[in-house]
């Protein structure tokens, strides 16, 4: 008889949300690698510190 608490070890393994944050970390590596071309591209004289401040706003915004 069960008194509601769970052996770990007898719970199935649940690789769906250890997969999730994996594809969700590829994900932000691809946006943050395409947002550095692209201010490369169109914006080839901006400061890099502009650059940085801009590419922070950026991934803020991605991780919220």
């Amino acid at each position: 008889m069960s008194d509601g608490n769970f052996n770990r070890q007898l719970l199935p393994k649940t690789e769906l949300a250890s997969g999730l944050r994996a594809g969700k970390a590829q994900m932000r590596a691809k946006a943050e690698a395409a947002f550095d071309d692209t201010m490369r591209t169109f914006f080839p004289t901006e400061s890099q510190s502009r650059i940085d401040e801009i590419k922070s706003h950026f991934m803020n915004m991605l991780r919220n």
